[in-house]
């Protein structure tokens, strides 16, 4: 526990603790508070620097990282078994703390060996040694709560650690406070942290896949079904590309082939063009040679005379050459049809005979090319088959993170189930010690109100679920009586066991809505409960808030340890009176103007 607090400060208020209770007593002329602000007398000061010799965020105190603190250094004595070593912090060098070695004896933490018995630690070996040493359980697993974790119960800081029992500072989160409370309660805490991991995973699982779902609904994105669908479509047409690559002949004559083809199809074309042409002058001829007449020899003199010609026997000698004339003409038409017919049909039949064999030319180069192609070819061939795999690995792997997310989602889910299941199983089996702390808490608030309360455990949704039934709810202060019954229950079962930092310490904050006779009560209550099991209490209380007629047999002036005034600056417990920081930079600035 701790037996001093003390600075370097010349005119700090050393403060000496001893077993039960201890008074810090504010004696105030003035209606001031004491805030996070610097113009209190130093009841949540001397708090804070029990803190700070016990590890704490130096750049998170307001008050004693003022610039007018820096270089200071605070100690606290700790009494361990017989022996008492002292612990020292420096405000300039925060990091580093300086203890007795005699209270590192028999562990092993990491330190520096200094003249005159000392020792220097790091303050994260600091903190270490400090869970180690009262909390060996909790240090034991990289899942349990710190020493830090579990001071901010014993010595709560601010008024938003008053506001109920499982809160030590405002915005703690819900996981910190289960955690911290299973703990000094004394239930299944590693069981509790394995369920909130659990549902921390799963939360930010389910984020993921939300936002997954989002963004693949705003691209109208397949489902798992539609995508193994696809998968299937696409290995078809890889197995296909593969075996058109596989048997995939390169010729370096490709190119000439090609040439070679289209020739071919040009000399084709033109044959059948002019075969074409020529088919349908055949039929005309053909057609001619059945209108052609036959010749008559006297048909020229009957026009003659039918348009009334008189003939001599000259004239008609010349009309026999006529007649002669006209025959030959018929001859000589008729011949030459039958021998245009005649060539039509030998081109005809000679360029069929070219076609066929330009056209049996051809399938054989078909052929070749079929069965082969260039190096481009194939090289396009094999990029179609690579985009064809990748687009099936990207469908597999794609397949596989969601169906990956429902298995995580599906395990979590049953370990939560199972780990519920574990902490209802063994909150039975600790039904004895439950009881214990049930036990004090009732009798603690029957002290203070007539009628016992109720502090229940049960394991719900997300683990324990610590709750305080009480009479009187609503009245002034009651709230506050549970978080003092609450922190003495705890107090007293540890120290029942002998184990932990037996100390506790409360502040004027706790009191400030409270009925002068329950202040008084919880005083007494609080004073006999150390005394009785062997820790130290610290109360600080401002001496206007006093319940001095209830206060008669509990005898405060033995109890005051140190007493506070603001009639002096010498009468605070630093000794000296911090300006505001705003106007502690302006009186800088000023100076460096000068």
């Amino acid at each position: 526990m701790i037996r001093k607090v003390y600075s370097s400060l010349p005119k700090f208020k050393t403060v000496a603790l001893s077993n039960g209770a201890n008074v810090v007593l504010a004696d105030k002329t003035k209606d001031s508070q004491e805030t996070d602000s610097t113009n209190g007398l130093g009841k949540s000061t001397l708090l804070r620097v029990i803190h700070f010799c016990l590890g704490s965020d130096l750049s998170r105190d307001r008050v004693l990282n003022h610039p007018d603190l820096k270089d200071v250094t605070f100690g606290i004595e700790l009494e361990i078994g017989n022996s008492v070593a002292r612990v020292e912090r420096n405000t300039g060098n925060p990091e580093s703390i300086i203890v007795d070695q005699v209270l590192l004896d028999g562990s092993n933490a990491e330190s520096e060996s200094l003249a005159n018995g000392k020792s220097k630690l790091t303050l994260a070996a600091w903190k270490a040694f400090l869970t180690q040493k009262f909390y060996d359980e909790a240090a034991t697993s990289l899942d349990g709560p710190s020493f830090r974790d579990l001071a901010a119960y014993l010595v709560r800081v601010g008024k938003d650690a008053y506001s109920e029992p499982q809160q030590s500072f405002k915005g703690q989160p819900g996981a910190s406070k289960k955690l911290c409370a299973s703990f000094l309660v004394g239930l299944n805490w590693k069981r509790q942290h394995s369920l909130q991991q659990s549902f921390n995973i799963r939360d930010q699982l389910r984020q993921a896949s939300g936002a997954l779902k989002k963004l693949d609904n705003a691209e109208g994105s397949q489902s798992v079904g539609e995508l193994e669908a696809e998968r299937v479509t696409v290995e078809l047409e890889i197995r296909k590309k593969k075996e058109e690559v596989e048997s995939f002949n390169v010729r370096e004559d490709y190119r000439d082939l090609e040439l070679k083809l289209g020739a071919l199809d040009r000399e084709i074309h033109g044959l059948l063009n002019d075969n074409h042409t020529d088919e349908r002058l055949k039929d005309f001829y053909k057609q001619s040679s059945k209108e052609l007449p036959e010749a008559k020899d006297g048909r020229p003199i009957e026009i003659l005379r039918e348009a009334g010609a008189v003939f001599s026997v000259d004239g008609l000698k010349s009309l026999e050459d006529v007649v002669s004339f006209h025959r030959d003409i018929y001859k000589n038409r008729r011949e030459f049809l039958i021998t245009e017919l005649s060539r039509l049909e030998e081109e005809i039949s000679t360029r069929g005979t070219k076609i066929g064999r330009f056209s049996d030319e051809k399938s054989e180069v078909l052929q070749v090319l079929k069965s082969s192609g260039a190096i481009d070819s194939l090289i396009a061939l094999q990029r179609t088959y690579t985009d064809l795999v990748a687009k099936r690995e990207g469908l597999v792997t794609l397949i596989e993170e969601r169906r990956k997310r429902e298995r995580q989602d599906d395990e979590l889910t049953e370990r939560i189930d199972r780990d519920r299941t574990v902490l209802r199983a063994d909150l039975e089996e600790r039904q004895a010690s439950l009881d214990e702390a049930r036990a004090l808490f009732a009798e603690y608030m029957k002290i203070l109100y007539g009628k016992p309360g109720r502090f229940s455990v049960d394991v719900g949704t997300e683990g324990y679920q610590l709750s305080f039934v009480y009479d009187r709810q609503g009245s002034d202060g009651v709230e506050q009586m549970v978080v003092f019954c609450f922190d003495l229950m705890i107090a007293t079962m540890w120290a029942k066991k002998k184990r932990g930092f037996l100390f506790l310490a409360h502040d004027s904050t706790l009191f400030a809505d409270v009925d002068p006779r329950q202040v008084s009560t919880a005083l007494k209550l609080a004073s006999e409960e150390a005394e009785k099991y062997g820790f130290s209490y610290l109360c600080c209380l401002n001496s206007g808030s006093l319940p001095r007629a209830q206060l008669e047999e509990f005898n405060l002036q033995a109890k005051i340890r140190v007493r506070l005034t603001d009639k002096t600056t010498e009468g605070r417990l630093l000794g000296i009176l911090l300006p505001p920081v705003e106007k502690q930079k302006k009186k800088t600035r000023s100076k460096k103007q000068r």
